[in-house]
């Protein structure tokens, strides 16, 4: 085949896979919401929502390059929802982003902190930090930590790929 002929298909070919990803109606974030209500491991009470009909304008992982743990390496996960908390309070649409090992975020000045009790380094892989960023406006919601015992939980997504420990899931 001709090599101008193959640049011009695979150009048309490109420009229409660009088309239908943008296509209007279309929700490029789509793979990455919250498929059910579950309750966060180890989180006192937080749970997370589906969130309905919501289409974010904010792309998640901009959203994400200023948190804590952004470019550390560390794993990451992240899912669209809305978080509820054990007094009924909502958060969200959110894209809520699952921090592992990367722990005590908010625990300084604790009565009771790891180094007060002799140990050099409380982190495991089972503590996660897990903060929120509005998913219409992109300003940082809130954050709180986590624990899981199995060190393998992560938040039920409706779309593949579906979610892997060690890798950052974005798309």
């Amino acid at each position: 085949m001709d090599r101008r002929l193959l640049i011009a298909v695979g150009a048309m070919a490109l420009g229409a896979l660009g088309w239908f990803a943008l296509r209007p109606g279309h929700d490029p974030f789509a793979e990455l919401h919250q498929a059910r209500s579950e309750p966060i491991p180890g989180a006192l009470g937080y749970s997370l929502g589906a969130v309905d009909g919501f289409r974010s304008s904010v792309d998640p992982s901009v959203a994400y390059a200023g948190l804590p743990g952004a470019g550390s390496g560390r794993d990451v996960s992240v899912t669209l929802a809305t978080v509820h908390d054990a007094t009924g309070a909502t958060y969200g649409p959110a894209w809520v982003y699952f921090t592992h090992d990367l722990c005590y975020f908010e625990a300084k000045g604790d009565f009771v902190s790891v180094s007060r009790a002799g140990v050099r380094d409380g982190c495991t892989p089972n503590n996660f930090l897990v903060q929120m960023v509005d998913a219409a406006n992109g300003r940082l919601i809130g954050a709180f930590s986590g624990y899981d015992t199995s060190a393998r939980w992560l938040p039920e997504r409706i779309g593949d790929p579906a979610q892997a420990l060690g890798t950052t899931r974005f798309h």
